[in-house]
């Protein structure tokens, strides 16, 4: 949530725009890891925490600031959806073995989300 940390990954060149570009570069860079995710053991207890926490940074980056659509729709019922999306998105993403870049992800999800906000 807060752009000054970066963690070394953009030495070359400029944090990006989206929050959610962000995410997807750190599970590339940590890619030996990410790619069990959908196997491992834990992957349910990860997956609820990611998504949990995933929860706050929509509510927070998304919906407290910028929602203006669907009024009529439960703030926790588009959290949870929004939230749910990414975390299938990303394990879309694993399981095709990571052909998309996380900028191109991040184009996409973004494309999908934002007229519900």
């Amino acid at each position: 949530m807060d752009c000054t940390h970066t963690h070394g990954l953009y030495s070359d060149r400029n944090a990006p725009q989206s929050v959610f570009s962000h995410l997807l570069q750190h599970l590339q860079e940590n890619d030996k890891n990410i790619i069990a995710l959908p196997s491992c053991e834990s992957s349910e207890m990860f997956l609820r925490f990611f998504k949990d926490s995933l929860n706050e940074l929509v509510r927070s980056q998304f919906i407290n600031q910028n929602r203006k659509a669907n009024t009529d729709i439960p703030q926790d019922f588009l959290i949870n959806h929004i939230s749910g999306s990414f975390v299938e998105m990303v394990l879309w993403w694993i399981r095709g073995h990571r052909k998309q870049t996380p900028e191109d992800l991040d184009r996409y999800f973004r494309a999908v989300i934002e007229p519900m906000i």
